[in-house]
């Protein structure tokens, strides 16, 4: 296993220690949904925001992605060649308007949270 793919299962299985039904709360040194609700709500207005909401919800889709293909763990999400960004980044910002109380968690737990509930391998 090369340092990138520990890295990123290290990252991920650190992002998962404090998932539901402890999730963590946001802290001024790291992001929650609230700020990518934020970044979300204004992406319009420029490409930093877009950025940061896109990239914020590709990036934690993707290691999610890149840890359940290369550990025998449980598939959470199930999400297919077909699936766009769009598809991803539009279920999260529905998934934090319906869950309002998760809205002070961090932001990778709410966004694992999301694609869960959104995009589940039953």
């Amino acid at each position: 296993m090369t340092w990138t793919t520990r890295a990123w299962a290290g990252l991920l299985f650190v992002a998962f220690l404090g998932f539901p039904p402890h999730p963590a709360t946001a802290t001024e040194a790291f992001s929650g949904a609230r700020d990518l609700m934020g970044w979300c709500a204004n992406m319009d207005h420029d490409d930093i925001h877009w950025g940061l909401c896109v990239g914020s919800v590709t990036a934690a889709h993707d290691v999610i992605m890149t840890y359940q293909a290369q550990d025998d763990m449980e598939q959470l999400v199930c999400t297919t060649d077909e699936t766009t960004r769009g598809d991803v980044v539009g279920a999260v910002i529905e998934y934090i308007h319906e869950h309002p109380e998760e809205q002070d968690f961090s932001l990778g737990d709410v966004v694992a949270s999301a694609l869960i509930v959104k995009f589940p391998c039953h």
